[in-house]
């Protein structure tokens, strides 16, 4: 009897076709030999094996086959088969039954139940029994451990032992550390070989963001994730390195830990950008990565610089000043947690109000997001806060009164946008980079709109202001490009959006005509690239439509020109790329969905849907990798400590992929604004 071992489909789809017309109903009992034909009728008895086993004749070998296990096919998809011939045993095929699936004769293993012959599984197709494994339940606990981040030794508690076998498998058997270790360790090795293998036939190009982290065991790391978008447009992400990095943080040093990464996973010859914070030896790894050949436009779209980095910046430059105004509301806040009786008063009060008794989360000084917050919920709740700090206060003109919440309102209108953005540029499965110069917008509209309110702001918002035009006086072009790529926006919006960026800063210096220029030029050069065969595109009119994405306002600001996108598009070389821009923008609610829309027009536009799924997965902040942190802190959190470096980096890749699978990644488990590594000064990232 030959072991068993799996065919690929394909070959046994070669096999069954072979075996029309055979008789197979040939069954024979284990270790009786069948007479030769024309001898004596055979035995009447057929093997429990046969119940389970598929016999596929072997071509030109009369009385040999191949048999199929059934159970593999239809509870673990793959195909297992094991060669016999008539007049031989069944050892092989009976051992498989009852190591890998638990079968016996009488069709129960060690007095356990392991057939459920009711059990209806959606996946196995339904209508199919359940067949417990031990070492198919280890598969899935070293996944589940992994997901749920829990220890190692999750599988040798008693507890667990108890709660499967007394309600859910009575032949349940603990597992031990090693074994649960060792078979994570094997499908994250089985799972890095195949992401390997597709990214070799992968015809598109590949963003990364990067950063590094000091863990509490005080030892450094560095991730690298990676962004594609995939033939059927859906925005994917992956965690391709999570190193220790004990060498230098120099430029070089970063530059040698990406290069060996991407020629690991086959992405060297396929990178479009890389998403830095502003971190000085980032700055100069990118000086590196430009001497890599394969790189479009000889590397002009490369660098990315985190835009949650810079929202951060600017924000903490007006926390400080916000403080006095404020202070009345903290401190009202904190007296809701002291002494019981004050306790009983808010209870009491807000019972009054008709309000929940509010449980207030706590003001960070150091997190401009914990202020928003609290501001938000305060205003909801001012009335019963009014009352509650004046009955304590003996102060008059140190009471809380209305303008101090006009203040309020006004200071949380400010940060809003910088909230609303901050969470955009953190999206996971929906591009982002088309939206960086829109919600730039908003957020400089914001200032101006703080300035005429509210002159007590005014000295705030000039500090925020000018630490905001340090990083965004001038866009890099990636971000202009993507917004032509926006059939919302185009080469109209985007020009109208700048003109109104520019004289809301007072900038009077800069050429929106010349910057919307050299975008289209660069969309046309990249055209030029990935063109091979040039086809005829249907032309459209030029047609202005509003679009249910952006409000009144925004609409009137986008579109207030109208008349300046036919002079621009009359210069394009491609007449792909002049039907488009000359389509005018495209009607659309406030669910749109930019990827569906280049997919479903990849025939209309073939070169540019292929140009929008390498642009538009370009992420707009480094965040990918600042959750990879947050949860590398889970996995070594104090009862972890001890976890060397390589099974660390199995952790937290294995767990990405496997939550890539059901697309949860980064799914209420990590909040942008809640991160230290986002959290920084000059002085840390070096400017």
């Amino acid at each position: 009897m030959e072991e068993g071992r799996d065919y690929p489909p394909e070959e046994f789809e070669a096999m069954f076709a072979s075996q029309e017309g055979s008789n197979r109903n040939e069954e024979v009992e284990q270790g009786e030999e069948e007479e030769e034909a024309g001898g004596s009728k055979p035995s009447g008895k057929v093997s429990y094996v046969w119940k389970y086993y598929e016999k596929v004749p072997v071509p030109n070998k009369p009385r040999h086959f191949r048999c199929v296990c059934t159970v593999c096919c239809d509870i673990k998809k793959i195909m297992k088969s094991y060669a016999w011939s008539i007049g031989t045993g069944f050892g092989s095929m009976s051992r498989h039954l009852r190591n890998d699936h638990g079968i016996t004769a009488s069709g129960v293993g060690s007095q356990t139940q392991t057939q459920l012959s009711g059990f209806m599984s959606e996946q196995s197709g339904g209508g199919k029994p359940f067949f417990y494994s031990q070492k198919n339940m280890i598969d899935h606990m070293a996944t589940f451990v992994n997901l749920e981040e829990l220890p190692f030794t999750y599988g040798e508690s008693v507890n667990v032992e108890n709660f499967n076998r007394l309600a859910l498998q009575p032949s349940y058997s603990h597992v031990n550390r090693h074994t649960l270790k060792d078979r994570t360790m094997a499908q994250y090795k089985e799972q890095k070989k195949e992401l390997i293998a597709y990214f070799a036939n992968f015809d598109g190009r590949v963003a990364l963001t990067s950063d590094t982290w000091t863990s509490k065991q005080n030892n450094p790391f560095m991730c690298v994730t990676v962004h594609w978008i995939d033939n059927d447009f859906f925005l994917q992400k992956r965690i391709i390195a999570f190193d220790i990095m004990e060498e230098k943080h120099t430029g070089y040093n970063i530059y040698l830990r990406l290069k060996k990464t991407l020629d690991k996973f086959n992405l060297t010859k396929k990178l479009f950008s890389i998403s830095f914070d502003n971190a000085s030896a980032n700055t100069k790894c990118i000086d590196y990565v430009l001497q890599m050949d394969d790189l479009l436009l000889n590397g002009d779209l490369v660098h990315v610089r985190c835009c949650a980095h810079i929202i951060n910046l600017s924000a903490q430059e007006g926390l400080a000043f916000l403080a006095p105004l404020l202070e009345p509301i903290k401190t009202c806040i904190n007296w809701t947690r002291n002494a019981r009786s004050m306790k009983t008063q808010w209870k009491t009060l807000c019972d009054k109000h008709g309000l929940r008794n509010k449980q207030w989360g706590t003001d960070c000084a150091t997190r401009w997001n914990s202020t928003y917050k609290l501001i938000k919920q305060a205003l909801r709740y001012k009335n019963v806060l009014t009352e509650f700090y004046n009955s304590h206060q003996r102060d008059e003109d140190a009471m809380i009164d209305n303008s101090m919440w006009t203040i309020a309102a006004n200071v949380c209108n400010l940060l809003k946008p910088y909230y609303n953005a901050t969470n955009v540029f953190s999206l996971v499965y929906e591009p982002n980079v088309h939206l960086v110069i829109l919600e730039c917008l908003k957020i400089v509209i914001a200032f101006k709109t703080a300035e005429n309110v509210e002159p007590c702001l005014i000295p705030i918002v000039d500090d925020m202001k000018t630490k905001w035009v340090k990083y965004f006086t001038s866009f890099p072009y990636i971000y202009g490009v993507a917004s032509l790529l926006d059939p919302c926006v185009k080469q109209i919006g985007l020009t109208n959006s700048l003109l109104f960026y520019y004289e809301m800063l007072n900038i009077i210096d800069f050429d929106v005509e010349i910057y919307v220029q050299k975008c289209i030029d660069v969309l046309r050069e990249l055209c030029k690239i990935y063109a091979k065969d040039k086809g005829e595109s249907s032309s459209s009119s030029s047609v202005t439509t509003k679009s249910a994405r952006f409000d009144d306002q925004l609409h009137s600001i986008l579109f207030r020109r109208t008349q300046s996108s036919s002079s621009s598009t009359s210069t394009l070389a491609t007449k792909e790329l002049d039907d488009y821009l000359t389509h005018g923008v495209d009607t659309n609610d406030t669910d749109f969905n930019i990827l569906l829309w280049w997919k479903a027009r990849s025939i209309q536009f073939p070169l540019l849907s292929k140009i929008a799924r390498d642009v538009l997965v370009v992420p707009a902040s480094t965040v990918a990798s600042e959750s990879a942190f947050s949860a590398g802190g889970r996995v070594l959190d104090d009862k972890r400590s001890r976890l060397a470096p390589p099974t660390v980096k199995m952790c937290v890749c294995k767990r990405d992929w496997d939550l890539a699978k059901i697309r949860r990644q980064g799914a209420k488990e990590f909040d942008p604004l809640e991160a230290d590594e986002i959290v920084a000064t000059d002085a840390s990232s070096g400017n």
